[in-house]
């Protein structure tokens, strides 16, 4: 970011959804188009919820959530986000459990997200995975292939996974709910009958036939426990996925 005129701070503060966050501008993303959609999914937060925030930036998913008492786990891999995140927190007193993290999303995926699912079976507690990184979030979905593929859950009651997965689409036919909705499906190893257009809503423009997406999905317990990466991993029956 490059200072036009004027005093060369990019210190701010600024009020969403019910809470303060503090950041250096010129070091970490925030838009405040997105106020809207925030809210829309801290709406769907309740106390009992844990969240999943991959991507978190500087908060304005974790910081709230976590003020409606829900259980947060928040990552990101920007060290100045982080450290506006870690701080965010701090200074809006929340009262959920929590904990930020400074890593790669796929290492929060696999160190911090498979443990505390695992910690969660059986307690019938909805989780929600939240990757808000649109430019390369649907890459990071590979990561939950076969996670929990040595873990034994055959006796386990399996609790609702959520994910809202944000992206961008760019295609010449504009069609952009089907493209998202192929380019999930190859990543999970999936037909593209299970990711289903209905699973992908827009948010928001962002450039002459460039839109910004949120698909949101269960993500199937058999994509996890597969151990096979072919065109078709081994499942237990064939999965079907219900709009949240």
């Amino acid at each position: 970011m490059e200072l036009v005129a004027g005093k060369d701070d990019m210190d701010v503060t600024v009020k969403e959804n019910g809470c303060t966050f503090q950041f250096d501008f010129s070091k970490v993303y925030w838009n405040s188009r997105l106020g809207t959609e925030h809210e829309r999914i801290i709406s769907s937060i309740t106390p009992d919820t844990v969240l999943y925030d991959v991507f978190a930036g500087v908060g304005p998913f974790a910081v709230p959530a976590a003020k409606k008492l829900a259980t947060v786990y928040c990552n990101d891999l920007n060290p100045h986000s982080y450290k506006f995140l870690s701080r965010n927190l701090i200074a809006n007193k929340v009262k959920g459990e929590y904990k930020s993290y400074n890593m790669d999303g796929r290492q929060f995926i696999k160190d911090i997200v498979k443990p505390s699912i695992i910690s969660h079976l059986g307690d019938n507690k909805p989780l929600v995975v939240v990757m808000n990184l649109p430019a390369l979030a649907i890459e990071f979905l590979d990561t939950f292939v076969g996670l929990l593929q040595d873990v034994d859950l055959s006796t386990i009651t399996r609790c609702p996974i959520n994910v809202h997965c944000y992206c961008f689409s760019n295609v010449a036919d504009k069609d952009y709910e089907q493209d998202v909705a192929q380019r999930i499906s190859k990543v999970l190893n999936l037909k593209t009958e299970h990711i289903l257009p209905k699973h992908c809503r827009r948010v928001r423009n962002v450039a002459p036939n460039k839109e910004m997406l949120c698909a949101e999905f269960p993500l199937m317990w058999d994509i996890m426990m597969c151990k096979e990466t072919d065109d078709e991993p081994t499942r237990s029956k064939k999965p079907k996925i219900d709009q949240p």
